[in-house]
């Protein structure tokens, strides 16, 4: 008989965006307990990927969620990661138990019609007879069940990080889609944050700030909390909502950015990015990884160095927009950071250049971005479904 403890390292949980489907989330954390393993976090947004590689309302709702959870379970010493996918929920299931070497997937019973559930109809079978590994099939609490919110409560998702601290960011300008949530008023709004049954003058506040939105008249920034990777509107939510109707891509934002206390990773990541902040003045280039931002910096002093730039803002802000920003497109276009839990657009950047400079060195000659890009993408694409 072998000693199964060996075989479970990575567990894997699918999870909607509701407290039904978080109910498997403490069964995992038993075992991952027992046998000293991993979890990864998985959720699946049942479409295609947007165009051109975009980040959707839908994608960023869920990495604030899961950005959450994981948090929390880092603080209390498990090893933690988030991931999120576009596709049908079986297919990709099945596709990344076996591309992140999992060892056990945690899965829901259906309970009964009309509550929220990750797994529909035939799915859970479908996952169950053709994963690779073990299921754990765990009954939900359906006393905890709640109706979903079109967007997420700030204080609901503090409370499923742990105890956060406020850092002052300053003024910064925010993707819309990055947007996903409220500080004290989720339950008043719908997706599109407009009060769901607004009076007559809630309707005319907002088509004043609408008709100056669209104008191009100067309003004041919205102020925004960030956790993980979502912002929560505390003040502004006209001008979200107008923003949102008029197609537009950005807003202007003070942000305070709440911090966990209790989480290493989370912290030490923050601590690197104000450095590599206050040194380049660059403000969105996001990492998620420890290590990463350290590297981007480096790599913005050799663009200086070749350039014979002395001030490193300079040198920065051109390395941003000649180097990083078209690879990061390309980056988003292949979306190529759902290869790997946790990782956003410049830790995937970094993984990148760090395998150019190897591929360059090993074949004696410069390697180009396009090219390693390609490589890359061909390295890491065996577990992609045709």
């Amino acid at each position: 008989m072998t000693d199964s403890s060996a075989t479970i390292k990575r567990i894997m949980v699918p999870l909607d965006l509701g407290r039904l489907s978080e109910g498997k989330v403490p069964h995992a954390e038993v075992q991952a307990r027992a046998f000293g393993a991993e979890i990864i976090l998985l959720h699946v947004i049942p479409s295609a990927a947007p165009d051109a590689g975009g980040v959707s309302v839908e994608e960023s709702q869920a990495l604030a969620y899961l950005n959450a959870i994981a948090a929390r379970l880092r603080s209390e010493g498990i090893e933690a990661h988030s991931l999120v996918h576009y596709g049908a929920v079986a297919e990709v299931i099945i596709r990344e138990v076996a591309r992140q070497e999992v060892d056990l997937l945690v899965l829901g019973k259906n309970v009964r019609h009309g509550l929220p559930r990750l797994i529909m109809g035939s799915v859970a079978e479908d996952v169950i007879a053709r994963a690779p590994c073990p299921v754990l099939l765990v009954q939900p609490n359906v006393a905890g069940a709640e109706k979903l919110l079109p967007v997420r409560s700030f204080d609901e998702d503090v409370a499923r990080t742990g105890p956060v601290a406020p850092r002052e960011l300053g003024l910064r300008t925010v993707a819309i889609t990055r947007i996903v949530g409220s500080v004290g008023r989720a339950a008043a709004l719908d997706a599109n944050f407009r009060v769901r049954n607004p009076g007559v003058g809630e309707r005319r506040r907002y088509e004043r700030v609408r008709e100056l939105v669209e104008q191009g008249a100067p309003l004041p920034p919205v102020v925004l909390y960030k956790l993980g990777y979502g912002y929560y509107v505390l003040d502004g939510n006209h001008r979200v909502a107008a923003a949102k109707e008029l197609g537009q891509l950005e807003v202007d934002a003070e942000v305070t950015e709440f911090v966990p206390l209790e989480d290493p990773q989370t912290q030490r990541v923050f601590i690197e990015r104000r450095a590599f902040e206050e040194a380049t003045g660059l403000t969105r280039v996001g990492a998620a990884l420890p290590g990463h931002y350290p590297r981007l910096q480096a790599m913005a002093r050799d663009f200086a160095r070749q350039h014979g730039i002395d001030d490193l803002r300079e040198a920065a802000s051109m390395w941003e927009a000649q180097v990083y920003r078209p690879v990061a497109r390309r980056i988003r276009a292949l979306r190529l950071g759902q290869f790997f839990p946790d990782q956003r657009t410049a830790d995937v950047f970094v993984q990148i250049a760090d395998y150019r400079e190897q591929e360059s060195e090993s074949e004696g000659r410069p390697i180009e971005w396009e090219e390693a890009i390609e490589r890359f993408r061909t390295l890491h694409a065996s577990g992609e479904t045709a």
